[in-house]
């Protein structure tokens, strides 16, 4: 090969090794993402459409063009860190006209029902959400929906009624960013023709049998101190007061013993939910004119019905005359009531330093 050959071959490989240099380091073009949701029926097939709807029935939510990535800069601190994409809310309401956080609307433009409002976000990003010392992972689990990386999510939503509705809200499926991310293109909605009427799916209300606001400070100190909220299902309702209420399952008492059972769970959180307790499925035991209230309770403050226990919360005092009448299956109000030593966990504790509220028991 001659000089000049050689050369050539050299200069020729030195192009391409820099042009293959600058192809592999030029950046991809940016993906442009385009949100947009489209909501079925419980079949997650059939268009919605005009379909009336009420409290109960279940829609699908498809939704398309979400980036994972998105919704890293502003919103709360908590649960998920700053840095960390913070999802997208997917819920069902009746939002005010003037709804969309980008264009500055208040929070209580956007009426919903926070159990049934889903939290869009990518396995990463859930992954990135602490875990210790508070459990936010958890917190954002349990509304969790994942988030594909080509930004596409399924999600199930029953639909219920908001106890508050604002002047002109439209009944509808919404998106918006999770956490106080403002993010418009997230911003989307879907009308619903929606009934508060009762309709074939709509869950009867359990019988309120065992009433009990547990004590005077209770639902005041879980609400207004540490700006939480008291949930109720499956046999379980918590009423404007904070009294706590649940479903007679059995009465088993006779001569002066027995067992009143009941079924239900009621949830006491925290702001975020740093701490959740769990009351579940209290038993009164009767013994004569004594009797034990016990409830399953968490095992601790921060893991709400994930892992109950029963533990014996209160000491209640029966004439022979209310004793009598329980017997018959006749309502007893006024139950005098003592809360007991070692009731857990710590927060449930705390909350039972002073005077129990008497405990009503209806049929």
């Amino acid at each position: 090969m001659s000089k000049l050959l050689r050369l050539i071959v050299v200069l020729v490989a030195g192009l391409t090794a820099v042009s293959l240099t600058a192809v592999s380091a030029a950046p991809a073009p940016a993906k442009t993402w385009k949100p947009a949701i489209a909501v079925y029926l419980a079949d997650g097939g059939t268009p919605v459409g005009a379909t009336q709807l009420h409290p109960g029935d279940t829609v699908v939510v498809k939704g398309t063009g979400f980036d994972p990535a998105a919704n890293t800069t502003g919103g709360l601190p908590v649960p998920v860190p700053p840095g960390v994409p913070h999802g997208t809310f997917v819920t069902f309401g009746a939002f005010s006209p003037h709804w969309k956080p980008s264009t500055g609307a208040p929070e209580s433009a956007r009426t919903t029902v926070r159990a049934q409002t889903k939290w869009v976000l990518s396995q990463d990003a859930l992954n990135r959400v602490p875990d210790v010392p508070f459990d936010m992972r958890r917190t954002v689990r349990q509304q969790w929906v994942e988030l594909s990386r080509s930004g596409a999510f399924t999600a199930r939503i029953t639909l219920a009624t908001p106890k508050e509705l604002p002047a002109n809200g439209r009944w509808g499926i919404y998106t918006f960013g999770a956490a106080n991310a403002v993010n418009a293109a997230q911003e989307q909605m879907v009308p619903l023709n929606y009934s508060t009427a009762p309709g074939p799916n709509t869950p009867v209300p359990a019988s309120k049998n065992l009433v009990w606001a547990y004590s005077p400070t209770f639902a005041d100190t879980v609400r207004g101190t540490t700006e939480g909220a008291l949930s109720g299902s499956g046999g379980a309702a918590v009423d404007d007061a904070g009294a706590m209420s649940f479903e007679l399952t059995a009465n088993t008492v006779r001569n002066g013993k027995g067992e009143l059972r009941y079924r239900g769970t009621v949830v006491a959180s925290t702001r975020f939910h740093l701490l959740e307790i769990a009351l579940a499925d209290p038993i009164i035991t009767i013994n004569g004119t004594r009797a034990v209230l016990s409830m399953r309770t968490s095992t601790t403050d921060m893991n709400g019905d994930d892992v109950l226990r029963r533990v014996a919360l209160a000491d209640l005092t029966l004439s022979s005359a209310q004793i009598a009448r329980l017997e018959r299956g006749d309502d007893v109000t006024g139950v005098a009531a003592s809360f007991r030593s070692a009731i857990t966990p710590a927060s449930l504790a705390a909350l039972s330093l002073g005077a129990a509220s008497p405990v009503n028991i209806r049929f």
